[in-house]
């Protein structure tokens, strides 16, 4: 069974790989699940494991513009428990291993978004609370003490130390990674040496986190044994996750669940790029007191305006924004406080009937700085709430819900 599984979740691998990274929708209650590793703030050093802070940073604007509801592992067994609903929109944010950038650059980020991450730690590895290393690459745990008690992060375990260390944690040439049993290894024997280990990585995290119940556990390389099984559950351990590609499904297993692994060239923006239908409108906007009508779609229950349609109506404005856009890098750049030159195709009149749209999968630059919105393309034009463009060009948005007229003070 062992050897099967692990062929499979191999050949599940590289058929991700051969086929490209294909956008993946959850729907009829089931979850994505997202796998990061390692983060960095210089774009030289990125990796199979590694992305950027900003990369990041998009991915959590993109899961919180677009309504996605972040679960902790303790979420998932309150929901199987009938103690919690579970949302329309779920997602489950992971953190392998335990890096220092969990902390100085993901964390602030979940606190900006409101996003929730799980982070499992290989609890050997944790770097000490004395240490005077300026270049230490692992978590204190008194980080993830400060994270645990904010409320949006779970920690897990990655084992105390059976993330190949004997490789220097990398892969193993023989095939044997993580907690598969050795060769020739009897059950007993592994249950000594795997469950102390297991244990002991409990043990460490309940002590030093003031975390409770360790809930989670993530197998490393992606590598299942079924022995492992057992002890899990013996431990209190009910979510586990491997690292074949894939929908989750939280009201079935919470064992085993897929993950879809985050690197630079596969956003969240692209997995999860939204499908709707778009029904054409015509929105009442108030500038300064000067009512306009603008063509609009309404998608979801609210109305998304044309970019340049927007840029027109604030041009004799203090707060106009230039719109010029980057076929380069397939996005919209806008200049905040620069003036606008129209180009002549404002404010066309929307075809009828309704529509089928998706999500832009780039961010939006403003004034040099990328933001992922809420944001729709169709026919050659880029939609946006009216309530986003104004955060990000600097206008103020209202909606006045007497008259139903969308306010704006420029």
């Amino acid at each position: 069974m062992k050897v099967f599984l692990r062929k499979f979740l191999l050949s599940a691998v590289f058929a991700a790989i051969l086929t490209g990274f294909s956008t993946c929708y959850a729907a009829g209650g089931k979850m994505p699940v997202l796998m990061y590793h390692d983060l960095t703030n210089d774009p030289a050093k990125t990796n199979s494991m590694t992305i950027t802070g900003e990369r990041f940073r998009l991915d959590m604007e993109f899961l919180k513009e677009f309504g996605y509801t972040p679960l902790l592992p303790a979420d998932l067994i309150a929901i199987r428990q009938g103690a919690m609903e579970l949302p329309e929109k779920p997602v489950m944010i992971t953190f392998d291993d335990g890096y220092r950038s969990n902390y100085d650059i993901a964390y602030p980020v979940l606190q900006q978004t409101g996003m929730k991450a799980t982070i499992a730690v290989v609890a050997h590895n944790m770097a000490a609370e004395d240490t005077a290393d300026p270049v230490r690459t692992h978590l204190l745990w008194s980080e993830m003490r400060e994270m645990v008690e904010s409320g949006l992060v779970e920690i897990g375990s990655h084992t105390y130390n059976l993330h190949n260390p004997q490789h220097k944690g990398n892969s193993a040439p023989d095939g044997i990674d993580g907690v598969m049993r050795l060769g020739g290894e009897s059950k007993a024997a592994y249950r000594m040496r795997v469950g102390t280990d297991l244990v002991t990585s409990i043990e460490l995290i309940r002590q030093n986190t003031g975390q409770a119940q360790v809930n989670y556990f993530s197998y490393p390389f992606g590598a299942y044994d079924s022995w492992m099984q057992p002890l899990l559950e013996e431990n209190g351990i009910a979510v586990s996750t491997l690292t074949n590609a894939g929908l989750a499904d939280p009201k079935g297993s919470l064992y085993n669940l897929p993950r879809y692994g985050i690197k630079m060239e596969t956003p969240v923006s692209r997995l999860l790029q939204q499908t709707d239908t778009a029904v054409p409108a015509l929105a009442t906007v108030s500038v300064n007191g000067v009512q306009s009508k603008l063509p609009a779609y309404n998608i979801n229950g609210s109305n998304y305006v044309r970019v340049r349609d927007v840029a027109v109506l604030l041009k004799d404005t203090p707060s106009h924004f230039d719109v010029q856009w980057n076929n380069a890098q397939c996005r919209v750049e806008l200049a905040s406080f620069t003036p606008y030159t129209p180009i002549g195709t404002e404010n066309k009149p929307l075809p009828e009937g309704e529509r089928t749209v998706k999500s832009v999968t780039e961010p939006t630059v403003v004034d040099t700085v990328p933001n992922m919105v809420a944001a729709y393309q169709l026919d050659g034009y880029t939609y946006y709430k009216l309530r986003s463009l104004g955060d990000l060009c600097g206008f103020y948005v209202d909606w006045n819900n007497e008259t139903h007229v969308v306010e704006v003070t420029a």
